[in-house]
């Protein structure tokens, strides 16, 4: 086989040991020198990449749900079942302020691309926006009816997404609180979604298994990934917007590629489920962590192949198997199959759509 056509695999690097029960989120600091994670255990680790050193914040009386950073690195978010927000410094110095956000426990938390703001989302149904400067309260955003299971702000903090368990992904405006678009499903509720980088499409993770990308300015399902057997708990985009790495109950994750629209890999490094997924702010590295109270850190080695070669790649090439990290093509032609059939559309077309979407997004 031609070593030009062969898409590099991720490799496994090290693992870090610390949490007690099931790990929620991860988080990079955008200086790429710490990673966070949140747990059951109603606790965050702080873990510097370089000296594997950890910190342990303790403060949430109850499960922390998630985790992030702030844009500058200089804080982080933490959302928990104990109804509060805390923000904290990434030092040994710890929390500097915390706020009861809801009257339910807080699925998620953001901050927007200037760190002006931050929202959350609850099992209340509400999503809420807030000041990052003294947790001033600005607008809640009302229509879901049932638990909220992630809301997360575009790149370009002019619009809000969101899914809930009442099989409806919806778009708000950020300006006015009003809802400009709903997206129903009567087979399946979202429990994750994630903005591409161009603010342009929203990726969404289903308890059934599936994948669904969708074009926000058209409001159409562009692609469509039948690649799990159980709850997508998590999905990823690659800072590059060619991929996106997904976490399943099931205990594996997969790396898709959009461009080409089929899966590339199959990692199933961990037992139990997988919770959370993450890639580095230069997408060289990602992370990985669930059930198993580890977090995973991965080298991402496939966006090194280059784009002239990426254009000649068969669907259908076979990809090496990796011992350390279990990695697998298994399942892509499948998956890839069962897309084409489940949609009733011409998934090259789509896949054509999408990549000349990805090179107008230069000049967006």
């Amino acid at each position: 086989m031609d070593s030009r056509f062969t898409c590099p695999e991720p490799c496994l690097e090290k693992h870090l040991k610390g949490h007690r029960k099931s790990i929620t989120a991860l988080s990079f600091n955008p200086n790429e020198r710490q990673i966070a994670s949140s747990s059951l255990d109603n606790t965050i680790l702080l873990w510097d990449l370089h000296g594997m050193r950890s910190y342990r914040f303790q403060g949430h009386d109850e499960a922390v749900m998630d985790i992030t950073f702030s844009p500058s690195g200089q804080y982080m978010a933490s959302a928990s079942r104990d109804k509060t927000v805390r923000v904290w410094v990434p030092t040994v110095t710890g929390s500097t302020g915390v706020f009861k956000a809801h009257s339910q426990t807080v699925r998620s938390v953001q901050f927007s691309s200037d760190g002006k703001k931050i929202l959350t989302a609850s099992d209340d149904k509400i999503i809420k926006l807030w000041s990052s400067d003294k947790y001033k309260f600005i607008m809640s955003f009302v229509g879901h009816t049932n638990w909220v299971r992630r809301a997360s702000m575009s790149q370009d903090c002019t619009l809000i997404a969101s899914c809930s368990d009442d099989k409806s992904i919806k778009l708000w405006n950020i300006e006015t609180g009003s809802c400009i678009h709903t997206f129903k499903d009567q087979k399946t509720h979202g429990v994750y979604l994630a903005w591409h980088p161009s603010s342009c499409y929203i990726a969404v993770g289903t308890i059934n298994g599936n994948v669904m990308l969708y074009d926000i300015r058209t409001h159409n399902l562009v692609q469509y990934y039948s690649i799990h057997n159980d709850y997508v708990n998590q999905v990823a985009f690659h800072p590059s917007g060619s991929f996106i790495l997904t976490a399943s109950k099931d205990g594996t994750m997969k790396i898709l590629d959009l461009l080409e629209g089929h899966p590339l890999f199959t990692l199933s490094a961990q037992s139990g489920a997988v919770n959370t997924v993450t890639f580095s702010p230069t997408g060289d590295s990602f992370a990985s962590a669930g059930e198993e109270k580890l977090v995973y850190i991965w080298k991402t080695n496939f966006t090194e192949l280059g784009s002239e070669s990426k254009e000649n790649l068969n669907n259908n090439i076979s990809t090496p198997q990796s011992q350390n990290s279990k990695v697998t093509s298994k399942g892509k032609t499948q998956g890839y199959t069962e897309t084409m059939l489940e949609n009733e559309y011409n998934i090259a077309f789509k896949k054509l759509t999408f990549r000349e979407s990805c090179h107008s997004f230069k000049n967006y």
